[in-house]
């Protein structure tokens, strides 16, 4: 982004990036063209070209309120003196939340999964991964030394173990598919599962994987 984006006052920044996520989520990076995420926005096609270069711009800076969604998220639930149980319940309750506050912006990170967006994927992966990987050992290593977690897992299987966990959960809040992957292996032909259901059977499961063997 220019400078004269960050000269914006923030309700406009939020106001054009969150337009400029909507079209990114709906149509994808290559289907989505600068006049879509204008008229979204409100604004003219020469305002957009004030603030941003081009359209990678735009959709990288998307990509920034990722990092900082995450950030966020991680900041607000860094107290590894709580179980690590506990912590794994807040962030999957409030990614619950985000699933809705955030849809497209989650819809943009969950994109980079599919090879025609490699370009883009080093940028966001390094930025969110590497925190969040570090994150997750901090909080399972001071599990391990509460006797809370079995030392004997090793500290980075069960970083990605948690991982995965946390972040399927939240694709399947914004994609049916992975909504139906969850389904398909907890629902069994039952009605279908709260979304705090699925977050004790996800509690369950990573406590059955981690947890100290008695």
């Amino acid at each position: 982004m220019l400078k004269t984006f960050k000269n914006l006052p923030e309700k406009k920044q939020n106001a054009i990036l969150n337009a400029a996520a909507r079209v990114f989520a709906t149509k994808g990076y290559y289907r989505a063209n600068v006049a879509d995420i204008c008229k979204r926005a409100r604004i003219s096609n020469g305002a957009l070209y004030k603030y941003f270069k081009n359209k990678e711009a735009v959709y990288v800076s998307v990509l920034d309120r990722v990092v900082e969604l995450f950030a966020r998220v991680e900041q607000t639930h860094s107290d590894i003196t709580k179980s690590v149980f506990v912590v794994l319940y807040d962030i999957l309750q409030e990614a619950k939340v985000r699933a809705k506050t955030d849809a497209d912006y989650i819809v943009a990170y969950l994109d980079l999964g599919s090879p025609s967006m490699s370009k883009f994927a080093p940028y966001l992966s390094d930025r969110i991964e590497d925190p969040s990987r570090e994150f997750w050992a901090n909080l399972i290593e001071e599990g391990k030394r509460r006797g809370e977690i079995d030392k004997n897992i090793d500290t980075d299987m069960a970083a990605y173990s948690i991982d995965n966990h946390v972040m399927l959960f939240m694709f399947a809040g914004v994609s049916p598919h992975y909504q139906r992957r969850f389904n398909s292996y907890f629902g069994r032909g039952r009605r279908k599962l709260t979304k705090d259901e699925e977050i004790e059977i996800i509690i369950e499961s990573l406590r059955r994987l981690l947890a100290r063997r008695k």
